[in-house]
């Protein structure tokens, strides 16, 4: 072995054949790193909920926040993340599921820290949020039947119709005999129920039959979400009174009074 080899390994632990392929992975790794920073700051709308939702669904317990904070550092306010962005990127989770482009477990646990988010903001913002006076004494049912896999759409919906005024009670995952015997009481000035996905019309179909067969009182129903803007005709066969996009929409339609003047609404019933 001639000295300068030897004086070369001991001064940096590799030899010269092994040096090539370290450099190469070196480069590889900058080029990584420089790759990542290129993406790192979406240049569109779509492309931060898409960012979003990989941030979701990543096996990180802060990366979603880290995109979220990165999205108010561009200039997007937080009334419209949560107005906007999640509520698009809660359509979106349920679009990869049904695509087969992400799993069960990956979608529930993006919405669910979706929904951990929107919750959160409540808390952060009681007086704007769920702990809203009821200037007009109208009350809203908001149905999240349980085989609805989704909630935070009827969230959303539910919080834009606070805004206009009303108090929104919500049931999540009672049984339709419940819901009937709720109904019945004729504290609800409407009931809206949400549908996410087309798998869930044929269901949402027989609740309403039952509602309507079995309570004393049914008051108008009004149905939304992501299903209606896919195949609003298959909706509309789902006996509902009303099938709507948006808060005003409801409101119209069911001949509620508003407290509010036309409230920007991107979340779904």
């Amino acid at each position: 072995m001639r000295v300068e080899d030897s004086a070369d390994t001991r001064g940096h632990g590799l030899s010269k054949s092994q040096q090539p392929a370290i450099r190469f992975l070196v480069e590889s790794a900058l080029r990584t790193v420089i790759s990542n920073k290129e993406r790192a700051e979406p240049r569109t709308r779509e492309q931060w909920i898409e960012r979003l939702c990989e941030a979701l669904m990543s096996d990180s317990s802060s990366g979603y926040r880290a995109v979220m904070a990165s999205l108010v550092a561009s200039g997007v306010s937080t009334e419209e993340v949560f107005q906007s962005y999640i509520p698009a990127a809660s359509a979106f989770l349920g679009e990869l599921w049904v695509s087969d482009r992400a799993s069960f477990v990956d979608v529930t646990v993006g919405a669910s820290r979706l929904q951990s988010l929107f919750r959160e903001h409540q808390t952060d913002f009681p007086g704007r949020w769920s702990d809203r006076s009821i200037p007009l004494g109208q009350s809203a049912l908001m149905v999240v039947p349980q085989f609805e896999q989704h909630a935070l759409g009827a969230f959303v919906a539910a919080d834009n119709l606070r805004r206009h005024g009303l108090w929104v009670h919500m049931a999540i995952g009672l049984t339709k005999e419940e819901l009937a015997a709720l109904s019945g009481t004729r504290r609800f000035a409407m009931i809206g129920i949400s549908i996410a996905t087309r798998n869930s019309v044929e269901k949402t179909t027989e609740l309403i039959d039952y509602l309507r067969s079995n309570a004393d009182y049914v008051p108008p129903i009004v149905i939304g979400g992501r299903a209606v803007e896919v195949d609003p005709k298959a909706v509309s066969r789902t006996g509902a009174d009303h099938a709507v996009r948006t808060a005003r929409e409801v409101i119209e339609k069911c001949g509620l009074s508003s407290a509010a003047e036309a409230v920007p609404f991107s979340g779904a019933i």
